[in-house]
């Protein structure tokens, strides 16, 4: 939840020359990330490898190791599968793997995981009906996957049409997204998908309760519309109750919609994300997107009441908006930042050299700093026990 996923640049590589989807055991200090994706109360990453390691909230199996121990450092996902993609919601991760069969652990209440395991898997379950994906999103208890051509299929929980399938049935199994629409990328929120079509158009279908699919009006949709003003865009990101995206202008620009009670899209406080100044609120939706920033912005990630977006070039910095009661904002966030996600309270991103920062709520250790403090400043995720000789 909260990040556009974007494949790892080994993924094609690893296909054409035929790697079996079960890699050796990675060897001591080789832990170099390509994806991080923060869910409500947990962490996961992938490896430039393709392994996946969890950590922080354990209570439903969302780590993926077998147990339903919580870990503040991470721990790599049961059964060695090399994974493309992958991606956190609430107590729930699922991933594509290399062989492009999407699996899913954790928390099964509403068929979530996409197979009939009740009421949890603690390890990677395959998602049933056969069908081969590219990459995945996932809500806070549905998931959508990316098929060949750009077929979108859905699955988990559908009280408000977040499967896109015309109804409002929840499924155990993936299910066509209606309209015959052909999309390159997908993000979730609660109980809403959206994705970018092949013409760069958005897309959004389920709950727009806060506005959160970008068009006016409470009521739910229950297939594939439009977001207002039909901008072109280069990504999109799914908060809880908003959406955000970054244009594929020539000089991209940052939009957000939906929710905005906590300020996570426009700010009357002063500085973005210092929460200077009157504590006055902002309108408390937006219906249509809005502009938030401009120009060299390379990464954008909707949280459940916050938002982050990295910009600059050689080097960047993360600016925050939003709730900051956990300190899910963060505090002078410089470096070479390539990718971010904000979870519910928390918020990490990814380095140009492979390391993972991460601040906010640390409870359930979602951190992965080796302790259960909340974090205003960023914080390195450390390497798992036995990863040093």
């Amino acid at each position: 939840m909260g990040t556009s996923r974007i494949v790892p640049p080994l993924a094609a590589s690893w296909l054409a020359l035929g790697f079996p989807r079960c890699l050796p055991a990675a060897p001591v200090d080789s832990l170099r990330f390509a994806l991080v994706t923060a869910g409500a109360t947990h962490t996961c990453a992938l490896t430039t490898g393709g392994r996946a390691y969890c950590w922080g909230d354990n209570s439903e199996g969302e780590l993926g190791d077998g147990t339903r121990i919580d870990s503040p450092v991470p721990v790599p996902v049961a059964g060695g599968v090399a994974f493309l993609s992958i991606d956190t919601g609430v107590e729930l991760s699922c991933g594509v793997a290399t062989t492009l069969v999407a699996y899913c652990w954790g928390r099964n209440s509403t068929g979530a995981l996409g197979n009939a395991a009740t009421p949890r898997s603690l390890v990677p379950a395959p998602v049933t009906g056969g069908e081969l994906f590219r990459t995945i999103a996932v809500g806070a208890d549905h998931a959508c996957a990316l098929a060949d051509e750009g077929v979108v299929h859905c699955w988990g929980a559908n009280e408000k049409g977040q499967l896109g399938t015309g109804d409002t049935v929840p499924s155990r199994r993936p299910l066509p997204v209606a309209g015959g629409l052909r999309f390159v990328s997908l993000t979730a929120g609660d109980a809403h998908t959206c994705g970018i079509a092949v013409d760069s158009l958005a897309y959004c279908w389920g709950s727009n309760h806060r506005g959160e699919l970008g068009i006016s009006g409470r009521r739910v949709r229950l297939g594939p519309r439009p977001v207002a003003h039909h901008r072109r865009w280069r990504t999109l990101s799914a908060g809880a109750h908003h959406t955000c995206g970054i244009t594929a202008d020539r000089h991209p620009s940052v939009f957000c919609w939906g929710d905005n009670f906590h300020e996570q899209i426009n700010s009357r406080r002063g500085r973005a994300g210092t929460g200077v100044g009157p504590l006055s609120l902002g309108e408390p939706i937006l219906w249509a997107p809005t502009f938030v920033a401009l120009s060299a912005v390379v990464a954008v990630s909707a949280g459940r009441w916050h938002t982050c977006f990295a910009r600059g070039r050689a080097t960047s910095f993360v600016v925050c908006r939003g709730a900051n009661d956990d300190d899910q904002l963060g505090r002078l966030v410089f470096g070479s930042y390539v990718q971010i996600s904000a979870g519910d309270a928390h918020t990490c991103a990814l380095t140009k050299d492979a390391a993972i920062f991460c601040w906010g709520r640390n409870a359930a250790g979602q951190l992965g700093t080796g302790t259960r403090f909340t974090e205003r400043a960023p914080g390195r995720v450390v390497e798992p026990e036995g990863m040093h000789p």
